[in-house]
């Protein structure tokens, strides 16, 4: 029988953590799932707390010599991946609750969608405060929506490998912000999109030595990366979505001078980056003359 899930869990030095994450999975209700970790060339315990686990038979282990990055990470797991739908879990995340998987198949039996869209909830590393951020129920199953103002952590979705393989939607290797060109892109591709008004995971914020929350100069470098891959998939947006993604672009680039300087600042302070404002564009029909 084919599996349902694979849940796809990339780590990088983060021992503290990693089997909390695995254990969210294998505390599920629902059995019909594959877990595939990825060690990322890990120099602290990482691997050796995987290898705990190696006796289990939902369970593969891969591992890198060398720090390839999420990207790459999640890359060479979805080739190994047998199941019909992916989830990818950051090893410091766990999943929502031991119901979760029982149920997204519910969710997902509705209309077998290409990507299935999520809640999340954000857990804050050091005072464990919690908030849930569900989506939009008037929004997030439009396209044309989706496309400008979305949340983009692939871990929020469900994605139907098939439907990945067929398109050749892979993750950017070597970048940061690879969830929002990867989201785009599948956004743009799919036929058929669904949305559940529940969380599916628990998003560790703020945590010390996490990528996103180390200020790098690389970040603000990639930041003009992705909007130049995001700009190249305009040729392939259907032309009644193409305004949206403009505002999109256009929005993002009129933001980056503000989010490098927080990045700066914080680099010289020796601080973790704030969190940058929520996302809601509001769609401008002249927009759409934007050339690009």
């Amino acid at each position: 029988m084919e599996k349902r899930f694979s849940i796809i869990i990339c780590a990088y030095n983060i021992e503290k953590y990693i089997k909390k994450a695995i254990n969210s999975v294998l505390k599920q209700t629902f059995e019909n799932y594959e877990i595939i970790l990825f060690n990322d060339g890990s120099v602290d315990g990482t691997l050796n707390k995987m290898k705990e686990f190696e006796e289990n038979p939902k369970i593969k282990i891969l591992s890198s010599d060398i720090n390839r990055g999420l990207g790459a990470g999640r890359n060479i797991c979805i080739k190994e991946a047998e199941g019909e739908y992916i989830i990818y879990l950051d090893g410091d995340d766990t999943l929502y609750e031991k119901t979760t998987l029982e149920k997204i198949d519910r969710a997902l039996q509705k209309k077998s969608p290409d990507i299935c869209y999520f809640g999340v909830q954000y857990v804050e590393d050091e005072t464990g405060k919690t908030k849930i951020y569900l989506p939009n129920e008037e929004n997030s199953c439009k396209k044309a929506r989706i496309l400008c103002d979305m949340h983009f952590a692939v871990s929020s979705k469900c994605w139907r490998r098939e439907f990945l393989q067929k398109n050749n939607i892979t993750f950017i290797e070597k970048m940061y912000y690879e969830d929002m060109v990867y989201s785009i892109k599948a956004a743009i591709l799919s036929e058929k999109l669904d949305f559940a008004q529940f969380p599916i995971y628990n998003y560790l914020r703020n945590r010390k030595g996490s990528i996103m929350s180390t200020p790098t100069l690389e970040r603000c470098t990639d930041m003009y990366k992705m909007l130049s891959h995001v700009m190249k998939l305009y040729e392939i947006t259907p032309d009644e979505y193409k305004p949206y993604l403009l505002t999109f672009i256009k929005q993002e680039t009129l933001s980056l001078p503000y989010k490098n300087k927080v990045i700066l600042q914080s680099l010289k302070d020796n601080k973790m980056n704030p969190v940058f404002p929520k996302r809601h564009y509001e769609f401008n029909p002249e927009d759409e003359d934007v050339l690009i």
